[in-house]
């Protein structure tokens, strides 16, 4: 068995989604251009992926490295199981080893005005190599929220609605049943005084949704699971630690359910942007 040590370093130069943060993002400049690169490495002590459990309640270590350019954004994420244990189906946590790769474009229609509009859309290639490809599956995601839609107190609630497309990879496989999902979300951040004076802001973050899944992989075709978190990041000169918390209810307590057990976890980020 690899040790947690040898997992961390492979992890962390083997596939270096940072979505965001509240780090004001500084930029790598190539001529005239500005390219943002941000690298992040996370702790998750249970892997939740679209309400599904993927190591039966262990940890994994999840590093990732992401570019992005006038909207545009690239990027490799991976994971590994902080131990092997046993998943049953003749599967290990090793064998769910996963390195994706996606490629997306963001945009805000309205800036700074009350209805902006931001939207993005990603395609997402999730590799198990540890299984030969046989598990293999692609994303197409679209996603749209409302950042100032509305105000209330010191900030804004911001609804968003997601769309998910799941489908089987490179592969002949019947492993995989293609499907739809959907998410629907809140989030309000509520400013709070920053730890470090270089930071300019800082905020503690919220966040709820619910998922309908139509039948991926098998699951019940039904409202799934709702899950809420809470989180902060800390920043100082590009580098940042962000923890969060969340809880995830079931929907659903069928044995074909998504979940059908509730979970709590947290997940620990460590990272720099530049």
């Amino acid at each position: 068995m690899e040790s947690v040590w040898k997992k961390c370093v492979v992890g962390f130069f083997a596939a270096v989604i940072v979505v965001g943060s509240a780090v004001v993002t500084p930029a790598v400049e190539i001529g005239e251009e500005e390219i943002g690169i941000n690298l992040d490495f996370t702790y998750a002590t249970k892997y939740l992926w679209h309400g599904y459990d993927v190591l039966d309640d262990e940890g994994a270590f999840q590093p990732s490295i992401e570019f992005s350019w006038r909207g545009f954004y690239a990027g490799a994420w991976g994971s590994w199981a902080d131990s092997n244990e046993d998943l049953g189906g003749g599967l290990t946590s090793n064998d769910l080893t996963e390195i994706d790769l996606y490629l997306g474009y963001g945009y805000s229609f309205f800036a700074d005005e009350q209805y902006q509009i931001d939207t993005s859309l990603t395609y997402t290639y999730f590799a198990y190599p540890h299984v030969n490809s046989d598990g293999d599956c692609q994303e197409i995601a679209a996603s749209v929220s409302f950042p100032n839609l509305l105000p209330i107190g010191p900030s804004a609630l911001v609804p968003s609605i997601d769309y998910y497309y799941i489908w089987e990879g490179v592969q002949d496989s019947d492993l995989i049943d293609d499907g739809h999902l959907f998410t629907l979300g809140l989030g309000y951040d509520v400013p709070i005084t920053p730890l470090f004076p270089q930071q300019e802001e800082q905020a503690i973050s919220l966040s709820w949704d619910i998922n309908y899944n139509d039948g991926t992989f098998g699951s019940n075709s039904d409202w799934s699971h709702s899950t809420f978190g809470i989180g902060t990041t800390f920043g100082w000169k590009g580098v940042y630690f962000t923890p969060a918390v969340y809880y995830q209810w079931s929907l659903d307590s069928d044995p074909l359910a998504v979940n059908d057990e509730d979970d709590f976890y947290a997940m620990f980020s460590v990272g720099y942007s530049f």
